[in-house]
C-alpha cells in the first residue's frame, strides 16, 4: 500500500468490511441458538455496537487484532512500510475505542470487548462469559434508584449505628469513581450497595458480585446538585472539618475536585449533601474514618477547631498536641504528605494560652513534619468583596519536595462593599422582626455595660455599613440587626412577649449571612433558621479562601517550571 495515491488507499479501506465479519457472525449465531435475541450494529446506540442488548444495556465489541491495536505497544513495528500512517490509522481507533467505551459506562451501559482470535479459540467461553452478564443484568434492574433517598424512612438501612459512614463510603465512590481515589471506598462501596439490594429486592438473591455489577450499571440515579465537581479537574484535595463546604466551594471554583470530607456535626453534613451530593465522613480522631482517606492528594484543607495543647516547654511537639484535633490533622499530613496544607482558625490563636498553642502548632509543622510555613497571616474578609468584618487567621505550608521556600497571601482586592448589597430584595417575614420586649432587654442590656465601659450589647448595622463577624452565639445576631422599614403586616407568627416592634429593627435573614460568608444564592439552605445561623457562623468566608487558595496553585505551579 506504500505506492498506492491517497484516493486509492481511502477506496481499499472503504472495501473492508467494518462489521458483519465470520468471526462477528459466529458469535451471534451461538448466543441465537441458545435464545437470546439481539440488535446487531444498532445506530441509535453509541459507538454502534457489533451486538446490543438494549433491556440489559449490554453493549458487544468484536475488535479485529489488527484495526484495533491489539498489544499495540509490542507490535507496532510489525509495520514495516509507511509506519507514520498505519501508527495514526490503529492509534486513532485505540483512542476512539476507549472514549466509545467511556461514553458507554456513563450511560449506564456494561461494555464487552472480545478479540477475533479469543472468539476462535473458544467460542463457548466467550458465549459464557455474555451469559453470565445478562444473567447478573436480570438479577438487577431497569429501575434506578434515587440515592437522594438514601436514608429516607423507605430506607432504614441501619444508619443510625454510632460512627456509621456507610453514606459517606458509598457518595464517596460514586463521586470518585473515575479517578484512583475510588480505590479507597469501592469495597465499602459494594457491601453497602448490597444491604441496599436486598432491603429493596428481598425476594432475589444479591451477592457481592451482582452488588457491584449494579455500581457498575450505575444503578443509584445521583440527584442534581447546585455546586458539582469539576469534569476536568486541575488538582486534589481533601476538605476536613468541613462544615457546610465553604472550604469545597473556593476549591471547586479553581477547577480542585474534593476527594475526601469529614464533618460530624449532622446537620450540617445534611447542607453538604443537599449542595455537592455527598456525604461526609463523621469523627475525623477515629481510625476507622482516617482510613479511608485516598493517597495522593495535592492539597490539604481544615478549618479545625482551636485547642489548648499539654506541653510542658514554650515549644511543644508532635506527641504534645495528642488527644486533640490538630493533632489528627497533623498525624494525616504525616502519612499522606500532601504538597500543600491550608490551615483556618480563629484570630485569636496567636494568643490563644499565651502563645503556645500557636508556636506548638508552627513547630510541628516545620520541623517535626517538615513543610516550609511562611508567617501566617491574619486575613479580614471585609476585603475579598464581602461586607464583613470577619479576621481570621490563615496558615499556609508546602511540603520539602516542592523546593517551596516563598509564598505571598493576596493582596486586598479594591471594591467597596456594604450590607445593602447583600440585603434581602423582597420583603423579609414578620418573624425576623423583634418584639418590643425584647428589643428593651437589648437596650438595657447594653446600658448597663456602657457604664461599665464595656462596648458590649446590640448593634444594628446601616445599609451602608460593613457587618460584624457573623458568629453562632456570643449575641452574633444581635450585633448585626438592622433597619427594615418595608414591614407592612405587624402580625406575630411566632410566640413573641409583646408586640412586634414599630422600628423596623429586625435579624439578618439566614440567607444574608450566606451572603456575607460569600456563598451565591444557588447555596441550599435544607435546615431550620436556627442550624442554619449556626452553620453560616461556623463556616469559612469563601471569597479569603478562594484568592489565598489561587494564591497556593500559583505557587505550585511556578513551582514546577
Amino acid at each position: 500500500m506504500n505506492n498506492l495515491t491517497k484516493e486509492q488507499r481511502r477506496k481499499n479501506m472503504q472495501a473492508v468490511k467494518s462489521y458483519g465479519s465470520k468471526i462477528e457472525v459466529a458469535l451471534a449465531k451461538a448466543l441465537y441458538a441458545k435464545g437470546y435475541r439481539y440488535r446487531k450494529n444498532d445506530k441509535t446506540v453509541f459507538g454502534k455496537p457489533d451486538l446490543t442488548f438494549k433491556k440489559y444495556k449490554i453493549a458487544i465489541f468484536v475488535d479485529s487484532e489488527f484495526w484495533h491495536g491489539k498489544d499495540w505497544e509490542i507490535r507496532k513495528y510489525d509495520h514495516k512500510t509507511n509506519q507514520e500512517f498505519w501508527f495514526n490509522k490503529i492509534e486513532r481507533n485505540i483512542q476512539r475505542d476507549k472514549e466509545v467505551e467511556i461514553e458507554l459506562k456513563n450511560q449506564g451501559w456494561r461494555v464487552l470487548r472480545f478479540w477475533g482470535k479469543q472468539i476462535q479459540k473458544d467460542l463457548s467461553s466467550c458465549v459464557k462469559k455474555i451469559e453470565d452478564e445478562i444473567e447478573g443484568a436480570r438479577v438487577i434492574f431497569t429501575e434506578k434508584i434515587l440515592f437522594k433517598t438514601i436514608g429516607d424512612k423507605q430506607f432504614k438501612i441501619r444508619l443510625i449505628e454510632p460512627d456509621c459512614n456507610k453514606e459517606a463510603i458509598l457518595t464517596h465512590y460514586l463521586h470518585n469513581i473515575e479517578n484512583e481515589a475510588s480505590k479507597s471506598y469501592k469495597k465499602g462501596a459494594i457491601s453497602f450497595t448490597k444491604e441496599i439490594l436486598e432491603y429493596k429486592y428481598p425476594e432475589k438473591e444479591i451477592t457481592l458480585k451482582v452488588a457491584e455489577e449494579a455500581l457498575q450499571y450505575r444503578i443509584f440515579k445521583e440527584f442534581d446538585v447546585p455546586f458539582p465537581a469539576p469534569l476536568k479537574p486541575k488538582f486534589q484535595f481533601i476538605d476536613l472539618f468541613a462544615g457546610i463546604g465553604g472550604f469545597r466551594l473556593a476549591m471547586q471554583n479553581l477547577g480542585g475536585k474534593c476527594v475526601y470530607t469529614s464533618e460530624w456535626d449532622e446537620k450540617a453534613k445534611q447542607t453538604y449533601k443537599a449542595n455537592f451530593g455527598e456525604v461526609p465522613f463523621g469523627d475525623i480522631t477515629k481510625e476507622s474514618t482516617k482510613s479511608y482517606i485516598p493517597d495522593k492528594f495535592d492539597i490539604l484543607c481544615a478549618g479545625f477547631p482551636c485547642q489548648a495543647f499539654s506541653i510542658a516547654g514554650k515549644r511543644g511537639g508532635f506527641e504534645d498536641t495528642r488527644g486533640t484535633l490538630f493533632f489528627d490533622v497533623a498525624e494525616i499530613i504525616k502519612r499522606k504528605q500532601p504538597k500543600a496544607i491550608f490551615l483556618e482558625n480563629v484570630k485569636g490563636l496567636r494568643n490563644h494560652n499565651r502563645g503556645n498553642t500557636f508556636n506548638t502548632i508552627l513547630n510541628v509543622l516545620r520541623n517535626d513534619l517538615g513543610y516550609f510555613v511562611p508567617e501566617p497571616q491574619i486575613i479580614n474578609a471585609k476585603d475579598f468583596g464581602v461586607p464583613q468584618n470577619r479576621e481570621r487567621i490563615f496558615i499556609v505550608g508546602f511540603h520539602r519536595d516542592t523546593g517551596i521556600t516563598e509564598f505571598e497571601y493576596p493582596k486586598p482586592v479594591n471594591k467597596k462593599v456594604s450590607f445593602k448589597d447583600v440585603k434581602e430584595k423582597n420583603i423579609v417575614p414578620t418573624k425576623y422582626y423583634l418584639s418590643t420586649v425584647y428589643l428593651n432587654t437589648l437596650e438595657k442590656h447594653k446600658e448597663r455595660h456602657e457604664s461599665k465601659g464595656n462596648g458590649f450589647g446590640f448593634e444594628i448595622i446601616l445599609d451602608t455599613g460593613i457587618a460584624n463577624a457573623v458568629v453562632c452565639g456570643g449575641m452574633g445576631r444581635e450585633r448585626n440587626l438592622v433597619y427594615d422599614h418595608r414591614i407592612t403586616d405587624f402580625t406575630p407568627t411566632t410566640n413573641i412577649k409583646g408586640k412586634v416592634n414599630r422600628q423596623g429593627i429586625r435579624k439578618m435573614t439566614p440567607r444574608e449571612w450566606a451572603r456575607l460568608q460569600g456563598f451565591p444564592d444557588e447555596f441550599i439552605i435544607p435546615v431550620a433558621d436556627a442550624s442554619a445561623y449556626k452553620q453560616f457562623g461556623n463556616t469559612v468566608a469563601v471569597p479569603a479562601i478562594q484568592a489565598t487558595a489561587k494564591q497556593i496553585l500559583k505557587t505550585l505551579l511556578n513551582a514546577k517550571k
